[in-house]
């Protein structure tokens, strides 16, 4: 008998403690100490399609909630929790991705500072399906007012553009719908320097069976192009490269999980020197 009961409560302990790994604890967030400053607070929007989202196969550790780390969920109540892979729990896809290793790279020189992501990346999905107008959008909005009365919202991560160099009509008006897109968010959110980075295709893009004809190389290419200069059309905006990252598998979309890291560090380290070059732009005004 009171075997039975220790076997029990041991069962009941491994059920509330993967509770608090999964977020679903009521005092969870009160447990990662979202600071009362919201100069404290820095939440990011994560934008875009599968590669944002995560599609790399996860291990064991990923599922451990980040120390000051947390995210609002993809639906449901929005509430911050414990940030853990996947982020995204929308598609049974969404899996390993670059916002946490970010958000990891982010925290390293902040030790005062809390990250809060914002989930609203969607696998598959064109730019088209992601501007204002959209559920998608409007979903991105709600979560970041929601989150800007506790914190401050410090930019977007961008990766997308794959679905847009399936047809050459869209492949054509990405750029004018991607700057369109950046100057909705900020409208909508009062912000017109807020930060926009994004990443760049994967350089084995293109050399899978599926997307390999020489006119859809054409059309990816040009986003590429679209993405790499995106810096010198739209003011504090930056660019990630994708160069030294592999694949999972033969297909040649997403990227894998070593990737997902480099990436991640990639896109902290480039917001860091956009963030560094505004301030010293700020220093030579004052005069």
């Amino acid at each position: 008998m009171n075997e039975r009961l220790e076997i029990t409560g041991i069962a009941i302990c491994i059920i509330l403690a993967s509770s608090l790994l999964r977020g679903e604890n009521k005092d969870d967030a009160d447990a990662w100490n979202i600071p009362s400053a919201k100069e404290n607070f820095h939440v990011f929007l994560l934008m875009g399609q599968s590669n944002m989202s995560g599609f790399a196969m996860m291990l064991r550790e990923d599922k451990r909630p980040v120390a000051r780390v947390v995210k609002l969920p993809t639906k449901g109540k929005l509430k911050w929790y414990p940030a853990a892979h996947p982020l995204h729990n929308r598609l049974k896809s969404d899996r390993f991705g670059l916002a946490l290793p970010f958000a990891k790279e982010y925290l390293k020189d902040k030790p005062d500072v809390v990250v809060g992501l914002i989930p609203v990346a969607w696998g598959g999905a064109g730019i088209d399906k992601l501007k204002k107008g959209t559920p998608t959008y409007e979903d991105a909005i709600k979560k970041a007012q929601f989150a800007m009365a506790q914190g401050t919202i410090k930019g977007v991560l961008w990766h997308q553009g794959e679905t847009d160099t399936v047809q050459q009509a869209n492949t054509d008006s990405y750029a004018q719908k991607l700057a369109q897109l950046i100057a909705d968010i900020r409208a909508d959110l009062k912000d017109d320097k807020l930060a926009f980075i994004v990443g760049n295709l994967a350089e084995f893009y293109g050399t899978g069976k599926d997307h390999r004809s020489p006119d859809r190389v054409k059309r990816i290419n040009h986003v590429r192009s679209v993405l790499r200069a995106l810096p010198n059309k739209v003011t504090n905006t930056g660019f990630v490269e994708s160069s030294d990252c592999s694949s999972p598998d033969h297909h040649k979309v997403h990227f894998d999980r070593k990737s997902y890291i480099i990436l991640g560090t990639r896109y902290a380290t480039v917001y860091a020197n956009m963030l560094d070059k505004a301030n010293k732009a700020i220093d030579k005004d004052k005069k």
